[in-house]
C-alpha cells in the first residue's frame, strides 16, 4: 500500500515537472528579435499595401473589388518574400 502511494506520488511529480519544463521552454522562444532587414522589408510591404488600399478605395464597383483583391494578393506575396530572421 505504501509502495503504491509513493510510486503514484513520484509519477505525478514527474508529470508535473515535465509539463512545467515544456511550458517554460515554449514561452522563452517568443522573445526572439527579427533582423533589421526583416523589419524594413515588412514595413515596406505594409506601407505599399496601405497605399494600394487607399488608391483602391477611390474606385467604385468591380474595379474597387478587383483592386482590393490585387492589393491583398500582392501583400501576401511580398510578405512571403521577406527574409526570415
Amino acid at each position: 500500500m505504501i509502495k503504491q502511494v509513493t510510486l503514484s506520488t513520484l509519477l505525478m511529480a514527474a508529470l508535473f515537472f515535465g509539463t512545467f519544463v515544456a511550458v517554460a521552454e515554449s514561452s522563452g522562444n517568443s522573445n526572439r528579435r527579427h533582423s533589421p532587414e526583416h523589419d524594413a522589408a515588412v514595413k515596406k510591404c505594409n506601407s505599399d499595401y496601405n497605399l494600394m488600399v487607399k488608391d483602391a478605395n477611390r474606385l467604385k464597383g468591380m474595379e474597387r473589388k478587383e483592386a482590393l483583391a490585387k492589393a491583398k494578393a500582392d501583400h501576401k506575396q511580398c510578405l512571403a518574400a521577406v527574409p526570415q530572421p
